[in-house]
């Protein structure tokens, strides 16, 4: 096994065809003439550190290297070249970027792309000493350049200065390009961008393709730019480039011959929408197991209902596991949603199917369900809310119907009003006589607990022999 195929094996996971094409590129390399006055490397991508690292080096024939150490094996990282991660990146060419080497040295690069199928495996780095030039041109003041800063030059460039739609966006990064695809303008934000992203010295001069993210070039551009009205431009898009995340705008003004491309850094926006998106199913998988333990709880109890022999006993279970139930059949529909809002007729609907199971009641009861779809409440709203209705239906079953009333029924309503929810649940009983009803009655002491403790409501109760109305209101934004 050589040398490329030991650090490939060690750093990538690139296949033996991959491997294979490498191998052969280093032998055309040691083996072509016009390659013998430069430093030549191939590099691969580090896929543990998202970088690069050398795998090959062939030292030039007729001057001394511009190295003093072996670089194989070391890291080319991205702050230093970033040519070659814009090369594996991008599948594109980068042509005489500025570099630094391990060893400190300023350089140029000419990279381009060992492509197998529709992958970049890695790159050929071609090497030349520019370091007093260079130098020269990296440290001394940049007359020039400051005429590029000039916001209101670019925009006057682009002949747009009635249009706010480049004015509206001096925040972001502005280049603008020659009909040739050379950087003829930039304003302070593009130069930052891309420093951060790890290029080095000037960006002004440097072709269209150098400077792409988002792997494209400039004639593709061109072509589907002059196919659009400028009146439907721009043309928008949205692409990650390393660990950054941009959107682009890309104008062609035909009158200036002249590509405007505008980038907007939006990588802290994705990262938090990607720690909500986390946290969120975070969430849900935890409503998940809450909806799963307390099924756990469920089966405990039916199982030592069914060793009762005590009536009482049993219905006390009974009644316990409806309720448990109810908290479960808000969990299992929250672990099914990302956003912390929940339907409250979809819950409610749960609520009821999951109550009718439960009934060992040889009646026939029915449940008429009428709550506006757009209602929607929190988590802790909800888990409230179910046990409110559940215990009313426990009474109803329980209580409101004989054997001889025809057409047992339940009403439950729910409307909002000005962020009011109100919620009614209406049966057609017998009814009862609130006063006679024991005061430590448990499933009274729960309705009127959590309306008014954890839903900050208003309960009303009224009802006679032809039924029973309870109604209990709350705002929908709970108080803090």
């Amino acid at each position: 096994m050589n040398e490329i195929e030991k650090l490939c094996q060690r750093y990538t996971t690139l296949d033996s065809l991959d491997v294979k094409l490498l191998v052969e590129t280093a032998e055309k390399i040691n083996q072509t003439e016009r390659y013998q006055d430069f430093d030549v490397f191939i590099d691969v991508r580090n896929e543990f550190s998202d970088q690069a690292v050398v795998v090959f080096h062939k030292p030039p024939l007729t001057k001394q290297s511009l190295y003093h150490r072996q670089v194989v094996g070391q890291q080319a990282l991205r702050t230093n070249e970033p040519g070659v991660m814009h090369t594996l990146e991008t599948q594109l060419k980068s042509v005489d970027l500025l570099a630094e080497t391990q060893e400190k040295r300023l350089i140029h690069q000419r990279i381009y792309p060992i492509i197998r199928g529709d992958r970049t495996i890695g790159a050929t780095i071609i090497e030349s000493d520019e370091s007093e030039n260079v130098l020269n041109d990296f440290q001394s003041p940049k007359d020039g350049q400051a005429r590029f800063n000039d916001i209101s030059a670019t925009v006057k460039m682009f002949n747009r200065q009635e249009s706010t739609t480049i004015t509206d966006q001096l925040a972001d990064a502005i280049l603008v390009f020659d009909h040739s695809g050379a950087l003829v303008l930039a304003n302070q934000t593009a130069i930052n961008l891309y420093q951060k992203v790890g290029y080095i010295g000037k960006i002004i001069g440097l072709d269209f393709e150098n400077l792409s993210l988002d792997g494209t070039r400039f004639q593709e551009n061109l072509k589907v730019l002059s196919q659009v009205d400028e009146r439907d431009q721009p043309l928008k898009s949205t692409f990650n480039y390393l660990n950054y995340f941009f959107s682009s705008r890309k104008f062609w003004n035909r009158e200036s011959r002249q590509l405007v491309v505008l980038l907007e850094d939006k990588t802290d926006v994705k990262a938090k929408e990607a720690e909500i998106i986390s946290k969120s199913v975070a969430i849900r998988e935890i409503n998940h197991r809450v909806k799963n333990n307390l099924q756990s709880v469920i089966s405990l109890l039916r199982i030592q209902q069914r060793r009762l022999d005590d009536e009482t006993a049993k219905q006390a279970l009974t009644e316990s596991i409806s309720r448990i139930t109810a908290i479960a059949s808000t969990y299992e529909l929250m672990s099914k949603q990302i956003e912390d809002e929940t339907n409250l007729k979809a819950a409610l609907q749960l609520l009821v199917s999951h109550f009718i199971q439960l009934d060992d009641n040889t009646q026939q009861i029915t449940i008429d369900l009428q709550v506006d779809e757009t209602i929607t409440v929190n988590s802790d709203q909800v888990v409230t809310i179910s046990i409110i209705v559940n215990e009313l239906l426990q009474n109803a079953f329980a209580h409101a119907f004989i054997a001889s009333t025809p057409q047992n029924h339940v009403l439950i309503q729910g409307t909002v009003n000005n962020n009011v929810i109100t919620l009614q649940v209406k049966d057609n009983g017998i009814g009862f006589d609130p006063h006679r009803t024991r005061s430590g009655s448990l499933g009274l002491m729960i309705i009127r607990s959590y309306v008014s403790d954890k839903l900050s409501g208003k309960l009303n109760i009224e009802t006679s022999s032809v039924g029973t109305d309870v109604t209990f209101s709350f705002d929908h934004t709970p108080q803090q």
